[in-house]
């Protein structure tokens, strides 16, 4: 402002006011520091969870295929193995073989998918992210045929059923 002298007592207010100023910026950049931290190791764990949950979901997904198709296969060659033992026409067992080739190939659908997905952790671990994505496409492409081919076989399995016993 202009003022060429500046009393002792005046400096030295003037530096004990911006002393505290300082003082108390600083104190507010590590609070603020600290609260930035917390923020991102919270961001961080929330998508790790979340993470582990899409691979937890997808495991469950896959093994629900093998296990709905691995049921119907079972039953229907229990049921097949009791229409051979009674001697009982071959048409509906030839009508059926369609379903059990479409349980089958479900099976087979689920298992690969558990392949695919564990080669999917495997290039997420070796930080190849492209790859990754793509394989774990491919492994939820292989759950969706695999539910498919459950869903054709129980149409088959209906088709055939009505079809014999319509008589």
């Amino acid at each position: 402002d202009g003022i060429e002298n500046v009393s002792i007592s005046g400096l030295e207010n003037y530096l004990s006011v911006l002393e505290q100023s300082a003082s108390q910026s600083n104190t507010l950049r590590q609070i603020e520091h600290q609260r930035n931290l917390a923020h991102y190791d919270a961001q961080i764990k929330t998508g790790i969870e979340m993470f582990k949950s899409v691979i937890e979901s997808g495991k469950e997904a896959l093994n629900a295929t093998i296990l709905i198709n691995g049921g119907a296969v079972a039953a229907l060659l229990g049921f097949l193995s009791s229409l051979i033992s009674k001697g009982t026409q071959n048409q509906i067992g030839q009508q059926l073989t369609v379903a059990l080739l479409c349980f089958g190939s479900g099976v087979l659908f689920g298992a690969l998918g558990f392949g695919v997905r564990y080669l999917t952790q495997l290039t997420y671990s070796a930080k190849q992210q492209r790859l990754g994505h793509s394989l774990n496409f491919l492994s939820s492409l292989l759950a969706v045929f695999a539910y498919s081919a459950f869903g054709l076989g129980v149409f088959q399995t209906y088709c055939a059923f009505q079809i014999h016993f319509a008589h």
